[in-house]
């Protein structure tokens, strides 16, 4: 067999070329007709049948049919699938399958005389599935991406228009939780301005993608971004009333130190601190500590609101503590004297004095005879005894009331002095009177 097929091999080959060759002078001689087939896009025509009727459609399937003809061999290289046009027209749907034949038409007239009998389409039908038609309005969101520069914060966004209308089957309608307008501001730090398509989310704030069976009023919104200066602001305290004798306010806590706030350039910049006036912090009549919560955005100046990672309320807690009495041992050599004269002396009964003094008890702890100072007024006061009336200067946050009694001895040196002098000259004039009589005796003997 294999010496049957390798003998002369090249006279084998030769014969098949022959073959081949005088094959295709028969075909281009005969030209005869050949069946081809093309596939085509079926268009659907007359939807406005279904809308009037508001029901939309679901095509069933594919929506490609084949479309078949007869040509001549020659010609079949001249004929593509755009020389057809296949449509299904909505006006001929049978209710019952939902069925639709397909037409098919030569769209090309060049070609139509090259083309034998009428062109076939398989399938004939195609199969729709009606829904109900609904249109919804939505509002639009903004969607943002990304996060503007530091130092600045997202402000208002408008949208023009502010709202869509959908419009699709009930089933797809259904799908859509919310619409809006997707806006890149990564880095930004002034006023934006463009335009943006519609899309749609779902309850997940999810993308949707719905192709297009459902169609908008618009596709496009103009947009507005507002970009604000974002401050820190630190909290002041004003604080109103009177607490209770035997009590003191003794300060502020609050569990917010400052918050961050944002607006316009210009709105900021005369605001350093958030007041937190003294109508909604008052001591009257307090015993101890109050505690109130004050909401931070109804105290904010106009034109500035609160950034969005700021505390927008506050707790504050005025404190008020009880007063205590301590006494304090004060040596008395250590008070002043004013108005003194230089002829008199002055010195107390005793060494020291207690004093009552009252204050909290956590600065009681702490003071000592170092941190007061005694002096008397002795302008005026004569000689005796006499009640020591002090002026007593203590520290801030500290109150004297009271003390010991003290008596104060006052004596005039110059009284001693001339007391002393007088008894002298008593005695000198006594022994003076004793010799006069002796010499008088004398003489007068």
């Amino acid at each position: 067999m294999k010496e049957r097929l390798t003998n002369n091999l090249g006279l084998k080959i030769l014969a098949v070329v022959l073959a081949i060759f005088m094959w295709l002078i028969m075909v281009n001689v005969s030209n005869p007709l050949m069946t081809e087939t093309r596939t085509v896009a079926v268009e659907m025509v007359n939807e406005n049948i279904l809308e009037k009727s508001n029901l939309t459609y679901e095509l069933q399937g594919k929506n490609t049919v084949t479309v078949s003809y007869e040509v001549r061999v020659r010609d079949q290289y001249r004929i593509t699938a755009s020389d057809f046009y296949a449509f299904a027209d909505l006006s001929q749907l049978y209710d019952v399958t939902g069925s639709i034949p397909v037409q098919v038409e030569i769209a090309n007239d060049s070609v139509r005389s090259l083309i034998e009998g009428t062109p076939t389409v398989k399938p004939g039908v195609v199969q729709i599935k009606t829904e109900p038609l609904q249109r919804k309005r939505f509002d639009l969101r903004p969607h943002t991406v990304g996060t503007e520069q530091e130092g600045y914060a997202l402000g208002q966004v408008t949208l023009n228009p502010g709202y869509v209308y959908v419009t699709g089957a009930v089933s797809d309608v259904g799908q859509i939780s919310s619409a809006g307008v997707e806006l890149k501001i990564d880095g930004i730090n002034s006023d934006q301005d463009g335009s943006a398509r519609v899309k749609f989310y779902d309850a997940n704030d999810n993308e949707l993608n719905l192709g297009a069976e459902v169609k908008l009023n618009i596709e496009e919104v103009d947009y507005h971004v507002t970009i604000l200066n974002v401050k820190n602001l630190a909290l002041d305290f004003q604080v109103s009333g009177e607490v209770e004798d035997g009590y003191r306010f003794t300060g502020v806590e609050c569990n917010v130190k400052s918050v961050s706030v944002e607006g316009l350039k210009a709105a900021l910049a005369s605001v350093n601190t958030l007041t937190i006036p003294d109508s909604l912090l008052n001591v009257d009549g307090a015993t101890g500590d109050i505690q109130v919560e004050v909401d931070l955005t109804e105290i904010l100046p106009d034109n500035i609101t609160m950034a969005n990672d700021s505390a927008t309320a506050a707790v504050v807690t005025l404190k008020v503590e009880p007063l205590t009495v301590k006494e304090v041992e004060y040596n008395l050599a250590d008070v002043r004297f004013e108005g003194g004269r230089e002829n008199y002396s002055y010195y107390f009964e005793y060494d020291s004095v207690t004093l009552q003094i009252r204050g909290l008890a956590e600065d009681l702890d702490r003071i000592r005879a170092d941190d007061i100072t005694l002096t008397m007024d002795v302008t005026g006061m004569g000689a005796g005894i006499h009640p020591a009336r002090f002026t007593v200067f203590l520290r801030d946050g500290f109150e004297l009331v009271g003390q010991s009694p003290v008596m104060i001895h006052v004596e005039d040196l110059n009284a001693e002095s001339e007391e002393s002098d007088t008894s002298a000259e008593d005695a000198d004039s006594g022994q003076d009177s004793h010799g006069s009589g002796a010499g008088g005796e004398k003489e007068t003997e």
